[in-house]
């Protein structure tokens, strides 16, 4: 789980240049937030772990529970990445019918022309980041390449 940030000693202690919520005079509601999150991730791992596994308690591990909640946020999903992590796969071999987003900052790489030209989600790594953050997908729409 992330760490929680209310104060802000706590966000310059880990190098973050924002206001904290104690400045803004906010805090998370009961369903929205980092912290009503992790509240739902350890519900579903909870669950998983007592309720849906066969195996025995002590061959239960809480990792590979929470590795099965982490693949359902973007189950559905094939992501392919432009320019984000250096690799030597052209675009013509990771690119078909089945990509659904492509995750770049640049909206003139080959990749991201053909996600918009496709009517695929063209989506900035911190729509990747927020996702894990949050552990449930957001909306695409919020995280779009600037398409100038």
């Amino acid at each position: 789980m992330e760490r929680y940030h209310f104060f802000a000693s706590s966000c310059q202690q880990f190098g973050f240049s924002c206001k904290s919520l104690s400045e803004l005079k906010s805090d998370e509601s009961e369903t929205d937030g980092a912290l009503a999150a992790v509240l739902r991730v350890l519900k579903r791992a909870h669950s998983l772990f007592f309720d849906e596994l066969g195996d025995s308690l002590p061959n239960r591990d809480v990792r590979e529970v929470l590795k099965t909640v982490r693949k359902e946020i973007l189950q559905g999903c094939k992501i392919v990445f432009s320019r984000v992590f250096p690799t030597s796969f052209p675009a013509e071999i990771e690119l078909d019918d089945s990509v659904t987003h492509v995750v770049a900052t640049d909206p003139k790489t080959e990749k991201s022309r053909w996600a918009v030209k496709e009517k695929k989600f063209l989506v900035h790594p911190q729509w990747i980041e927020a996702t894990f953050y949050l552990w449930k997908r957001l909306p695409e729409d919020n995280y779009s390449v600037n398409q100038l």
